[in-house]
């Protein structure tokens, strides 16, 4: 084989490559590019794409998704159930096993669906040559006040992160309610464990989509409700308030852009756009309602508006005061009533706090601080892998310094190895790597690569 075909591209493609398996959690499966794991990890591959370029990605999906059409990523598709608690059970152990094959290699496993995780271990520990260390991110619990279907997940989803050596979520307020709700089934010991497990990333902003003025745009007498009109979001609630602030003044109108159907008074509209016509209808508003949830969980809605010059009025809970603690905050309908009339009554208001919310953005909310963290950790998780060594070690480097480019398949074959899953390869890829001249590329199919 060629040795130059490696280095086309101008950076090189050899690299001690870090191979990660992605597992979904898909739940808008009718329009993919719109469901929020498929945005998480788009967002979370280009950030990590910026600081490092040694990641390659197999994203496992339900059908090609043009977003996550990375030179860094391969897609590979198999069917999901879609109706979220037997997507959360469904595991098709055939198919994965077929899928990891030993012409590929997975360094780690990035589980988004922890209830699956166990599955995952157990398939790939047990009946291949994989064993990977898992980490992970939860989309969703399962909390018992809030599912609508008979049976909850709770319990294995807890299950599964203890597989996990972490779990990044969005809130410190979601990871206490975990933690109470955990309580009721498990002891001390594994309270502690799951804690130290969970870990807060919160879904930040990206330093280019904060506007640096807007005082351009012709603002209007809007309050907008951008989040899901549902609920576990207060939304009925809401409206309730809306009304009675329409008793005391009628100057203003109300935009819930995911609202579908009637509105359910006049002065509501549901206006849709594309995602630049979102933000820039955003900047026209005069003040956002983040209203008192269930879930507990990060509030992306209400950083799309900040991050476009709209100030929120919150909820005081502290979900809401991990994302923005220089926000007015209110406990009842009589307080949250008196901040919407000072906010339309008096725009210098609204200047004033979009101002501190966008600087918060900039200094404790930016997403590439979280992925820097996330970057430090993938690399400290990879270098915690053992490393084999043995006699079957060398025979390896002499057999890829020979061949000086050599597939994992062919190299598992001049050992003998190939079709063995009593061979667990991950700890000698790992001692492979560390080795000054053995190199791999960044594609889907690994190459062992001699490199003086």
């Amino acid at each position: 084989m060629n040795l130059d075909q490696f280095f086309e591209d101008e950076d090189g493609s050899i690299k001690k490559t870090i191979r990660i398996l992605v597992w979904p959690n898909i739940t808008f499966s009718k329009d993919l590019e719109k469901d929020s794991y498929i945005q998480v990890i788009k967002n979370m591959i280009t950030e990590l794409n910026k600081i490092r370029d040694d990641l390659y990605f197999y994203l496992i999906l339900p059908k090609m998704v043009e977003s996550l059409l990375f030179h860094n990523a391969s897609q590979h598709y198999t069917t999901f159930p879609t109706y979220p608690p037997t997507m959360r059970s469904h595991f098709d152990v055939e198919w994965f096993r077929k899928f990891a094959s030993q012409d590929l290699d997975f360094d780690l496993v990035f589980s988004h669906l922890p209830e699956h995780t166990h599955q995952i271990k157990n398939t790939l520990y047990n009946v291949t040559h994989h064993t990977p260390p898992i980490f992970g991110y939860c989309h969703w619990f399962d909390f018992n006040n809030i599912v609508t279907w008979s049976l909850d997940c709770f319990n294995q989803n807890m299950l599964g992160l203890l597989e996990m050596d972490r779990c990044y979520l969005n809130t410190q307020a979601q990871k206490d309610l975990v933690l109470e709700q955990a309580k009721k089934t498990f002891n001390a010991e594994i309270i502690s464990k799951l804690d130290e497990i969970l870990t807060v990333q919160h879904l930040g902003v990206k330093r280019e989509d904060i506007i640096d003025d807007f005082r351009d745009t012709k603002e209007e007498y809007i309050i907008v409700f951008n989040h899901r009109p549902d609920t576990y979001k207060n939304y009925n609630h809401f409206v309730n308030l809306m009304r009675k602030l329409r008793v005391q003044r009628q100057d203003f109108t109300v935009w819930v852009p995911l609202l579908n159907g009637e509105m359910p008074e006049p002065y509501f509209t549901n206006e849709k756009f594309d995602k630049e016509g979102y933000y820039a209808k955003l900047r026209t508003c005069r003040v956002g309602f983040s209203p008192k949830q269930l879930y507990g969980g990060w509030s992306v809605s209400t950083t799309d508006g900040l991050m476009n010059g709209c100030p929120y009025i919150m909820y005081d809970a502290p979900y809401y005061r991990e994302l923005n603690p220089t926000a007015h905050f209110f406990t009842s309908d009589e307080e949250a009533l008196e901040l919407l009339d000072y906010y339309l009554s008096f725009p210098q208001v609204r200047h004033f706090q979009s101002g501190r919310a966008r600087e918060h953005l900039k200094q404790k909310l930016l997403y590439e601080d979280e992925i820097q963290k996330m970057s430090v950790y993938i690399t400290d998780l990879v270098d915690r892998v053992p490393r084999e060594i043995s006699g079957s070690t060398q025979k390896m480097v002499d057999i890829i310094k020979s061949e000086r480019v050599i597939t994992k398949e062919d190299l598992c074959k001049s050992m003998n190895w190939f079709g063995s899953r009593r061979i667990k390869f991950t700890s000698y890829r790992k001692k492979l790597l560390t080795h000054p001249n053995i190199y791999d590329n960044i594609s889907a199919i690994p190459n062992y690569i001699w490199r003086e």
